[in-house]
């Protein structure tokens, strides 16, 4: 499988969560820990030559895609503890993302120490400051 198909799973697994739990909540918010996992993984390691650095980028995004999806778009009324459950399920899935996406940085041999040691850091960095700015993105919203 070439890169462009596994990304391209990847982004189609994010997006047809969200519309799951669009339309059948909070069954998409439920799986949250479970596509983060299946995502990082094949970002992780169904992808060639890519480098360590990318795939951090690449999995931060499709997280951060799969989050702002769930806050904005998901079913029932979007309140305080609505989003206390979207954050502790989103750190269920980040901790098991994060160990997989180390793993994959630390298997790459061809890098060097300096660009292992940035790819495993940027990804923690990346969320948090996505988090600081938009950890109330969709309070408000109300969907039926």
């Amino acid at each position: 499988m070439t890169n462009g198909n596994t990304l391209l799973i990847a982004f189609g697994i994010v997006i047809l969560n969200i519309i799951i739990d669009h339309l059948f909540a909070p069954i998409g918010l439920i799986l949250t820990p479970i596509i983060l996992i299946i995502v990082s993984f094949l970002i992780a390691f169904q992808t060639y030559k890519i480098k360590p650095i990318w795939k951090s980028i690449l999995t931060f995004g499709l997280v951060a895609l799969h989050d702002i999806g769930i806050k904005l778009y998901g079913g029932g009324s979007h309140d305080i503890e609505g989003q206390l459950w979207v954050h502790m399920l989103l750190f269920i899935g980040l901790f098991p993302t994060f160990g997989i996406l180390l793993t994959s940085i630390l298997r790459d041999g061809n890098e060097s120490v300096l660009n292992l040691v940035i790819s495993a850091l940027i990804f923690p960095i990346l969320i948090f400051t996505y988090l600081h700015f938009f950890s109330e993105l969709g309070i408000g919203r109300h969907y039926w």
